[in-house]
């Protein structure tokens, strides 16, 4: 079978999309982190609350990943990744607009629904050698940092001057890109040769019917799960830790949120080119065993032998932990074949994502107790990412255009 070809500049604008979807993605479901104490302030509402929302929009991300992924499979990347940014874009401006919780509550999970995951990674690893795809995915993981920071900075610079509602106006920075996008971006010629092939049934529904399928997709979900969980327990809730346990206002705490953001900056390319040398499965547990250190360490310097310097570098310490976020695009995309890929990896990562849960069950524990407990929850889970790695294949060096 002779080998596609792509240009450098083909792969370079593919890269630069699937990157501006992944941060457009990151700045819609985390900037309420950063707004959670005035939206609470202005709206009558506790940490339940918010922690429903925090959750629930990832939880609507199953439905729209189902939707885009699809869309992906059936009828190319190109406009449905477009169209997934559009979703967010249009859904987060409507937010600032809420004139109560709810509905701001309802907005927030219909934007969750517009995934653009699954469609950036398919993306990416339909362009790219396996010699590099693990570093070049990691790349693109890492611009979800960079869509937190800017979360952050909205919140630094904005908030103080016009309030939480002029913050959601950051997610029109994509635009200018998607008319870039809608001519120049080129479709994937390995889904035009294998994925529109055949009868145009159901890419889930062949999925589920195909034993091999479903039982990687089943302990791919759960072993993000985990990651997910051990995120959303930590990061969702950092700044009102921070801002609740060491007394610093919220536009202090999001610098240093944004400060800790920077070191997952550097390990999400570096988690990932390493994996395309020594592999997924022991990148991957290495990754998540310094997480569980900081974890410990930050429970230690808090609750044990307080020392409030020591505690922060702990939250330095644990994004470590979260480099093996960095291969769930590359190895999802590895283990299935082109028809079905945007589906699956789409949903698998939607499903680990949105089921995590783990910023309501905080903010339940917050209820009762300290927020910090539900936070070290996170250890519990990284100490089973760890173990987990080991039931998945082998996927380094794949070549996609195989199958």
């Amino acid at each position: 079978m002779a080998e596609i070809k792509f240009t450098k500049f083909e792969k370079l604008i593919v890269l630069i999309a699937a990157a501006i979807g992944w941060s457009h993605d990151a700045v819609g479901l985390t900037i309420l982190n950063f707004l959670a104490e005035p939206i609470m302030k202005e709206f009558g509402v506790g940490t339940l609350e918010i922690g429903f929302v925090f959750s629930a929009q990832y939880i609507f991300c199953i439905f729209g990943a189902m939707l885009f992924g699809e869309l992906g499979d059936r009828f190319g990347r190109k406009n449905a990744l477009i169209l997934s940014i559009l979703w967010v874009v249009i859904f987060s401006i409507l937010s600032a607009f809420a004139p109560n919780f709810w509905t701001l509550a309802v907005l927030r999970l219909i934007s969750g629904m517009g995934v653009t995951w699954g469609l950036a990674f398919t993306y990416m690893s339909e362009f790219y050698s396996p010699k590099r795809r693990g570093l070049f995915g990691g790349l693109i993981h890492a611009t979800f940092v960079f869509g937190f920071i800017l979360s952050a900075l909205s919140v630094s610079l904005i908030y103080p001057i016009y309030g939480w509602r002029a913050c959601f106006f950051i997610v029109l920075y994509p635009i200018p890109f998607l008319i870039l996008f809608a001519k120049y971006l080129p479709e994937s010629r390995i889904w035009e040769k294998h994925g529109a092939e055949g009868e145009k049934s159901l890419r889930l529904k062949e999925i589920v019917k195909n034993r091999t399928y479903l039982k990687l997709m089943i302990l791919a979900t759960f072993l993000f799960w985990l990651a997910e969980f051990a995120y959303h327990t930590i990061v969702d809730w950092s700044p009102t830790f921070i801002i609740r346990e060491f007394g610093y206002r919220p536009e202090e705490a999001s610098m240093i949120v944004l400060r800790i953001s920077l070191v997952a900056l550097i390990v999400l390319p570096f988690v990932g080119f390493v994996s395309d040398y020594i592999g997924r499965r022991v990148s991957f547990a290495i990754s998540s065993a310094v997480g569980l250190i900081g974890c410990i360490l930050l429970g230690y310097f808090t609750l044990v032998n307080y020392n409030q310097n020591l505690a922060l570098l702990s939250l330095f310490i644990i994004p470590i932990g979260f480099g093996s976020h960095a291969l769930f695009g590359v190895w999802s995309s590895e283990m299935f074949p082109t028809r079905v890929r945007a589906t699956a990896t789409s949903v698998i990562f939607s499903i680990a994502r949105g089921l995590s849960v783990g910023g309501l069950v905080v903010g339940y524990v917050a209820t009762f107790s300290s927020i910090l407990y539900g936070m070290l929850l996170g250890g519990i889970a990284f100490l089973l990412m760890c173990l987990m790695p080991w039931l998945l294949p082998e996927t380094k060096g794949k070549e996609l255009d195989e199958f």
